[in-house]
């Protein structure tokens, strides 16, 4: 049986090749890994080979596209200290298509949700979508992957994760195998890994083709103040040709906050050229600098140029900084960092007896007093330890920036302030309003270095709450008790008065928050239609959010969407929008 079944092996694989059917090797190549396939999963990924290639038309459509902007990739991820394979995971997502959309309203050529490709310093807004942009979303997706491997020291792992997250893809990773170079792909593999190995495969062949319209991109990064129209006219080209391969900006003029790469479609043979010999031509008018308002950044968002895994020592934050191992302890951290234990516990918030974390970054010197970042959103099973860590921000500054004490506890989606001090009138805020207005999502977590602890269930003791506040109701008309959930704002829209009323007569001052439970006196000085059911016009300031502007007028931040019938919370200086008139 082995013979008959080592003949059709042999015989099934002369009729792919002379099909020109790729045929799948027991091992791969991969990065600085090797990977050896099973038998059963050479079969599996020899199908989605054939499928991939089944169809002449499509599949040279996605040539050509893989021969316009692996170029690019290629670069970029040799900047970010990624593996050039990964380059095949681009049209696995997207199939190089800068507009795509995925059913979970994933976009773009590496498919970010908006939150996500914020967290890797993409702009997502009206005017910009990065997403979109083939030079910044493959920098955002080298950062993903760059934080993934991070923590398992293994690209096929941080493969893994950039699909299912790291909690996700836990389940198909094995802990001896965090720093492996060489891995078996079998039945267990994660099904997007064997996936990526089929594209892999199907496409790896052809990237040194040419393109079936003798088309190349250059990269154009003078296009400041400029729209689309106008750069069109200088490279003499039809306006829809470039927008075509620029998608990602919205409308309007290229803002100056930053470069952005503008893709040039052309029939010049550019490899081994320069971009200042190929446009040498088109010489910017010198611009008038502007005065720039710096804004907080928001919501959290990585530091690029994170790691180079393949030294202990490395550069973290712009700070000198070591990687831990399993075996670590403080001693010899210490020897190998070439520093005193001293030092190591004061650069790192630190105390002698605390254990060493294995593959965490720990810093040769003194961490910064804030962070360039504006904002952090407190993730599951993160501490405060942890992400003054991430941001390279000291312990002690952290909790000054948002007035915490030592035994104060933090809850998971909790806004934190990162280079300023939150002011005193701003209260407490958290990015995921509709979630933490579920009662059974009440995790929080410590101050120090301790994982998270998941408080009791409440959901008997809210249904009371409820309960009693609607007897209350009944027997009071002129009381409202307060449930979870509930701001001034809608309790003012449920008894048709004003904010001002409500403040008035229950002598609550602007800067106190209401309480779960607490009794409110329902009076109106006003006949009619009160100025709680009046909208007047807000325009957003450097520095507004949906939730400073919401908490400034009394609202949940949904409701502020609501009003303005927003699917989102992104909003951009100028802005307008509707707030309470009270």
């Amino acid at each position: 049986m082995r013979i008959n079944f080592f003949i059709i092996c042999i015989l099934h694989t002369f009729i792919l090749l002379a099909n020109g059917t790729p045929v799948v090797p027991k091992e791969v190549e991969f990065g600085n890994m090797k990977l050896v396939l099973s038998r059963s999963v050479m079969a599996e990924i020899q199908k989605q080979v054939n499928s991939l290639t089944s169809s002449p038309k499509y599949y040279q459509m996605k040539v050509d596209r893989m021969l316009l902007y692996f170029p690019i990739i290629e670069r970029v991820f040799k900047e970010e200290g990624v593996p050039d394979d990964f380059k095949y995971l681009a049209i696995q997502e997207s199939g190089l298509v800068s507009d795509a959309v995925s059913s979970a309203d994933a976009v773009g050529f590496w498919q970010f949700k908006d939150f996500t490709a914020r967290e890797v310093g993409l702009r997502v807004d009206k005017q910009i979508d990065e997403r979109k942009n083939i030079v910044a979303s493959s920098r955002g997706a080298a950062t993903y992957l760059k934080r993934n491997n991070f923590l398992v020291n293994n690209w096929i792992y941080a493969m893994s994760a950039y699909q299912a997250g790291m909690g996700g893809a836990r389940k198909y990773m094995n802990k001896s195998k965090y720093g492996a170079r060489k891995l078996e792909i079998n039945a267990s593999t994660h099904w997007y890994v064997k996936k990526f190995i089929a594209h892999k495969i199907a496409f790896q062949d052809r990237v040194n083709d040419k393109h079936s319209q003798n088309l190349s991109l250059i990269e154009f990064n003078k296009g400041a103040n400029k729209n689309l129209s106008r750069i069109a006219k200088e490279f003499k080209l039809d306006v829809n040709l470039v927008k075509t391969y620029n998608k990602w900006i919205r409308s309007g003029e290229i803002p100056e906050d930053k470069t952005y790469v503008v893709l040039i479609p052309t029939h010049q043979k550019v490899k081994n050229k320069s971009l200042s010999e190929v446009v040498a031509e088109i010489e910017p008018k010198p611009r008038v600098e502007r005065a720039q308002i710096k804004e907080k950044i928001f919501p959290s968002e990585m530091v690029p140029g994170l790691l180079d895994v393949n030294s202990k020592k490395l550069k973290f934050n712009d700070l000198a900084a070591i990687l831990s191992g399993k075996s670590n302890n403080i001693n010899s951290l210490a020897a190998e960092a070439g520093i005193s234990i001293k030092l190591l516990v004061k650069y790192n918030d630190l105390k002698p007896q605390d254990k060493i974390k294995v593959n965490t970054i720990y810093y040769l010197e003194s961490k910064k007093s804030k962070s360039k970042i504006g904002f952090h959103v407190v993730q599951k099973s993160e501490t405060l330890w942890s992400i003054s860590q991430k941001y390279a921000l000291r312990l002690n500054k952290l909790m000054t920036m948002n007035r915490m004490t030592v035994n104060e506890k933090i809850k998971i989606d909790r806004i934190l302030w990162l280079n300023a001090k939150r002011p005193k009138s701003t209260p407490i805020q958290y990015h995921k309003t509709a979630q933490k207005d579920r009662i059974d999502d009440k995790k929080e977590i410590n101050v120090g270095t301790t994982d998270i602890a998941v408080q009791p269930e409440k959901s008997e003791e809210l249904a009371q709450t409820r309960t009693n506040a609607k007897k209350k109701i009944s027997t009071a008309k002129n009381i409202h008790i307060v449930v979870e959930g509930e701001s001034l704002w809608s309790i003012a829209q449920k008894y048709n008065v004003s904010v001002k009323d409500l403040r008035t007569f229950n002598e609550i001052n602007e800067n106190d928050a209401l309480n779960v439970n607490q009794e409110l006196y329902i009076f109106s000085t006003h006949k009619g239609l009160p100025k709680s059911s009046k909208s007047k016009i807000y325009i957003v300031k450097a520095g507004d959010s949906f939730y400073s502007i919401a908490t400034k007028h009394n609202m949940k931040v949904k409701e502020l969407m609501r009003l303005n019938r927003r699917t989102n919370d992104v909003v951009l200086i100028g802005d307008k929008l509707k707030v309470p008139s009270n």
